[in-house]
């Protein structure tokens, strides 16, 4: 795992973002436990957090290199291969997320443009896209950021890559 001034600064926004959601449900489980009466806008609290902690999520898990990935192929391919392999991986990544920002900023503009709001705080859900897109902007150039660092790795012979993935060291086992 790879640590870097902004993937620590993704990690603590997501972990403050999570506390609020955390803090934002409690006390509406106990103010409807107790008192019978929830909290105004909790829902809407909860899922405009929810979306804003994926989106940066995203960032933070390309970075680390923590996504999920298959690998079925990786072992009997050579390790130029893999490391072209995970650079055109990470470059269709921010292709992707690139598309999906451009789609959700268009419809920031036509939820902004209909004035939609959200039913119980009233809170602009264009605005709530387009930091959403805007999320994604940054998560394109970290895919770029990370296809360049692995085009840029150097070739490591396979046992060395075995015996780092096994003992988190190049030393022999």
């Amino acid at each position: 795992m790879m640590r870097t001034r902004i993937g620590d600064w993704f990690a603590a926004t997501c972990g403050i973002l999570i506390l609020f959601m955390m803090f934002v449900t409690t006390v509406d489980v106990g103010l409807r436990y107790f008192f019978n009466a929830p909290l105004k806008g909790a829902f809407e609290m909860t899922e405009i957090t929810m979306a804003l902690v994926i989106f940066a999520g995203l960032s933070l898990a390309a970075l680390r290199r923590e996504h999920i990935t298959v690998n079925l192929l990786e072992s009997r391919l050579s390790p130029t291969v893999t490391r072209w392999q995970r650079v055109i991986a990470d470059l269709i990544c921010a292709v992707t997320v690139a598309i999906l920002g451009w789609r959700i900023w268009a419809r920031g503009e036509s939820l902004l443009a209909s004035g939609e709001t959200t039913l119980v705080l009233g809170v602009q859900r264009g605005y709530v896209a387009w930091a959403m897109a805007v999320l994604c902007v940054i998560a394109v150039g970290v895919f770029l950021y990370c296809a360049y660092r692995a085009a840029q790795a150097p070739v490591v012979a396979r046992d060395a890559d075995v015996n780092h993935a096994l003992t988190g060291s190049g030393t022999a086992l």
